[in-house]
């Protein structure tokens, strides 16, 4: 008689769990946004509350802090896109609304800035090429005065201020981070706004502004890198 060999079931290939290099690279991805951003307000030539001829005047004074300004922008925006969704991530298990709300709202609010970032380097490049001052001041008046330019920088001040204060709540009440952190995140864009507009000053947007957006993102990161993975997602099925 002849054996047929059993047929054998195919093995199931092995799913592999990178939820450790997910939460390796949300941790080193979190701080890299405000840092960057810290860094592009330390680098600016003029200060926001200036008018548009010194604006110019400055950016075409030192064109080399235009230049690694810029670039700093361009580098690190990005990184603050997905930096605010990684926050609300991470807090979304023990505060789920507020780091919904929180990281979505800052989310859109940071998208706008690329409408209002664009004026720099608009700025910067007209200099660079020998337009006369006037001429740049009249081309960057007439891109910021477009309806989007001025829906976006509403937008983005409104939705980042509110989408901040909601995220350094949840962090704080998922427990996350100590209270201070979450304090600093939620003050932090308040004092930007003050140090930017109100009472225009660097310093203020350096340590209280987008400093302890930096400080509590840290924080944040270094809690996530404490984390196991499982506390972290659920694993591969």
């Amino acid at each position: 008689m002849t054996t047929i060999p059993a047929t054998r079931e195919p093995r199931a290939a092995a799913t592999r769990d990178l939820r450790h290099t997910w939460r390796i690279l949300t941790a080193v991805l979190i701080p890299v946004g405000p840092l960057g951003i810290l860094l592009t307000r330390g680098l600016m030539p003029y200060w926001t509350s200036d008018s548009e001829e010194a604006m110019v005047a400055a950016m075409a004074a030192e064109p080399g802090r235009a230049e690694a300004m810029t670039w700093a922008f361009f580098v690190t925006f990005p990184a603050l896109l997905f930096g605010a969704l990684a926050v609300g991530y991470v807090a979304r298990r023990g505060a789920p609304l507020l780091a919904t709300l929180g990281a979505g709202l800052t989310f859109v609010g940071f998208v706008m800035v690329a409408s209002l970032g664009s004026t720099d380097l608009l700025v910067h490049v007209m200099g660079r090429d020998g337009y006369d001052e006037a001429t740049i001041v009249d081309v960057a008046g007439l891109a910021a005065a477009h309806p989007t330019s001025a829906v976006g920088a509403g937008i983005f001040v409104i939705a980042h201020i509110l989408g901040m204060i909601l995220l350094g709540i949840a962090v704080t009440r998922s427990g996350l981070v100590p209270v201070w952190a979450g304090a600093a995140i939620a003050v932090s864009q308040p004092f930007h706004l003050v140090a930017a507009v109100i009472v225009p000053s660097r310093l203020m947007d350096l340590t209280l502004g987008w400093g302890l957006t930096t400080v509590g993102f840290v924080v944040v990161a270094l809690a996530v890198l404490r984390m196991s993975d499982d506390e972290f997602d659920l694993p591969p099925r």
